[in-house]
């Protein structure tokens, strides 16, 4: 390289380390939302189940499905409520939702909910949108 190009090549490079944003060491602690749970009879209804899936930028019948095979109970989506023909506890409701979470929100590499799930040669694949590592999930 000479020395004309040498220089270019620094501007260039001062240029770009310039347009890219701050570094902070701080960021917003993702917590997984909390089910608002009310028991009627032998059902149980979660009333923000709208609030949580947009929360986990996941499709409601993803999550429904998800919840209905790991509670053991049918359920039924019904307007931004979700209802499960069972009589459960909100805890479980919430350790099921911070296992669902685990696997299919949060990136196994960097730790960050900014991910999302495409589809690679008919198999779920989760792609982290903040440090671009990809990692394979189960089917429902």
């Amino acid at each position: 390289m000479s020395h004309g190009e040498t220089e270019d090549y620094n501007k260039l490079l001062k240029r770009a380390y310039g347009k890219l944003p701050e570094k902070t060491e701080a960021f917003e602690r993702f917590e997984v939302p909390e089910a608002d749970v009310l028991v009627q009879g032998n059902r149980t209804i979660l009333k923000n189940f709208d609030s949580i899936v947009s929360k986990l930028r996941r499709e409601a019948k993803h999550i429904a499905k998800y919840l209905s095979k790991e509670l053991a109970a049918p359920s039924i989506i019904e307007g931004s409520r979700l209802i499960l023909n069972a009589k459960l506890h909100d805890r479980n409701i919430n350790e099921k939702l911070r296992d669902y979470v685990n696997m299919y929100v949060i990136c196994k590499q960097c730790k960050r909910p900014d991910t999302k799930i495409v589809e690679v040669d008919r198999l779920p694949v989760m792609i982290c949108e903040a440090c671009g590592a990809r990692s394979a999930v189960g089917k429902l």
